[in-house]
């Protein structure tokens, strides 16, 4: 994956993960609702290809692991990595922060 995909992944999951700590809690369900629909998105917007989103998951969940002081094990963060890659759900109000 690309330095600059990787910035602009990071980028968004901190705006998300501002609006969340203000507006609401950043529990694990929240991020799991996040990191499907905005994969989805960057697939269906052409940002993110199929066969690289995997590594997008993996690294969002890399992401979400340093936020939680690195609590997770390799082989947990790849397992719920695979999850977020292959569920199909696109929630647009869930990402809608992002974009403001």
């Amino acid at each position: 994956m690309e330095q600059k995909l990787k910035e602009m992944i990071k980028s968004d999951f901190e705006k998300y993960m501002r609006f969340a700590l203000t507006s609401t809690r950043f529990g694990f369900d929240v991020f799991g609702e996040y990191a499907v629909s905005v994969l989805n998105f960057y697939i269906g917007s052409n940002i993110l290809t199929f066969s690289n989103k995997l590594e997008g998951a993996i690294y969002l969940v890399e992401l979400y692991n340093v936020g939680l002081g690195g609590v997770m094990s390799n082989d947990d963060m790849k397992e719920l990595a695979q999850v977020f890659a292959h569920d199909p759900t696109l929630d647009y109000s869930i990402i809608k922060p992002i974009f403001d």
